[in-house]
């Protein structure tokens, strides 16, 4: 197995090093640094690194694309440096933030943690559904139901893993974030839907939804519970902070979520939704070109992770049609890698090339195709090797 411990102590060296770090994060392809001083890190020696694919600064964050080997890449990392407390104001980065990268930046940092379970569970639910057309598995089985609650857990109790991972984003407890998220499942309060009658809290109408593999609502809730939590910290004696913070957190937001923040969070997913739904039916031809020729860019730029959220939540009203717009983008990522894969001569671009396709295809990442030979990264190291792949890739491209 390669060992990552000097391409991990380079990477260090080159954003600064340690004390440079205020925290780090890795998704599916690259390791997302926050840095007190982006003036410190040095990019274009990163970018010429074997093992790089590329170095993207954007939403606030400077994105180091190792690859589908960043989790041992960022293990390594982790090995060699003690960041401590990254909740620590003092370890927080000078540098201004705008707001539209700061929710990028949230809702990337959320999610990436999940991407193994979504991916995974989502893989799951297809063979699933492969076994059931074909007629190799009754749909009425144990089995069935055994292997479709492993795939259909993640999304359901999305609102439960949501409320850790924002507050994690947030420097809020974890778990108190997590039981946010769980309220809006409990059997007691989802029951109130079907009951007979007008349901209220102190007197007040609810508007009771379903808030299954919902997205926005706890995003919403566990941001304002983030800012309750520090206010409470700063007026509640600390001796008694570890029960009454929590407690008057959950006794405020939870009931807030019900009132406001869920309803409010699900009309926002819809009302999204319906908009794209609506430009399709208005032009599918060209929504989708749009759609499927942005993705990319967004993709580059790290921006991806802006329209998950709004695909889960529409996953959840029955349908998505913003992942088959998309998928154009991918697929023709993919063409690009094979046919380098089948053309190229120099036989370590060759299997680059080929290690890049089965990820792309299966799971749609397809940032190490994006970086290793759309950009043209690596035409610059072996140039004189690929002149012809390269004209390939141009005029696909094109």
């Amino acid at each position: 197995m390669m060992s990552y411990t000097k391409l991990a102590s380079d990477i260090i060296k080159n954003v600064g090093g340690e004390q440079n770090i205020s925290s780090l994060v890795h998704c599916a392809t690259r390791l997302r640094f926050k840095l007190k001083d982006r003036k410190k890190a040095n990019k274009d020696v990163l970018q010429d690194m074997n093992g790089i694919l590329s170095v993207v600064e954007s939403g606030g964050q400077f994105q180091v694309v190792i690859g589908n080997h960043v989790n041992d890449v960022h293990k390594e990392i982790m090995n060699q440096v003690n960041l401590g407390d990254t909740s620590d104001s003092s370890n927080e980065s000078s540098e201004k933030v705008g707001i539209l990268s700061k929710v990028f930046e949230v809702v990337s940092g959320s999610f990436s943690p999940l991407l193994g379970a979504l991916a995974g569970a989502g893989m799951l639910k297809a063979l699933l559904t492969v076994l059931t057309i074909f007629g190799w598995m009754s749909a009425e089985s144990g089995t069935y139901f055994v292997l479709s609650a492993a795939g259909n857990a993640v999304f359901y109790f999305l609102p439960i893993f949501l409320g850790i991972t924002v507050a994690i984003k947030l420097g809020a407890n974890p778990y108190i974030g997590g039981t946010i998220g769980a309220a809006l499942l409990e059997p007691n309060l989802t029951s109130l839907a079907t009951a007979e009658g007008t349901q209220s809290f102190l007197g007040i109408p609810l508007v009771l939804m379903n808030y299954s593999s919902t997205v926005f609502p706890v995003f919403i809730a566990v941001l304002i519970y983030s800012m309750l939590e520090r206010f409470l910290k700063k007026v509640i004696y600390k001796d008694v902070q570890m029960f009454l913070v929590p407690m008057i957190s959950l006794m405020v937001i939870v009931p807030l979520t019900v009132l406001a923040f869920g309803p409010f969070g699900v009309y926002v997913g819809n009302a999204i939704g319906d908009s794209v739904l609506f430009l399709g039916e208005k032009s599918g031809i060209l929504t989708g070109a749009v759609m499927g020729a942005g993705w990319t860019f967004l993709t580059i730029f790290g921006l991806h992770w802006g329209l998950v959220p709004i695909m889960i939540g529409n996953f959840a009203n029955g349908g998505d049609p913003l992942g088959p717009m998309l998928a154009a983008a991918p697929f023709a990522q993919i063409g690009v890698a094979l046919a380098i894969f089948f053309k190229a001569k120099d036989k370590q671009l060759k299997a680059l090339a080929g290690s890049t396709v089965m990820p792309g295809a299966l799971a749609g990442v397809t940032e190490p195709i994006i970086y290793g030979f759309t950009d043209g990264s690596l035409y610059d190291r072996h140039f004189h090797s690929v002149c012809s792949c390269f004209r390939l890739n141009i005029s696909l491209r094109i």
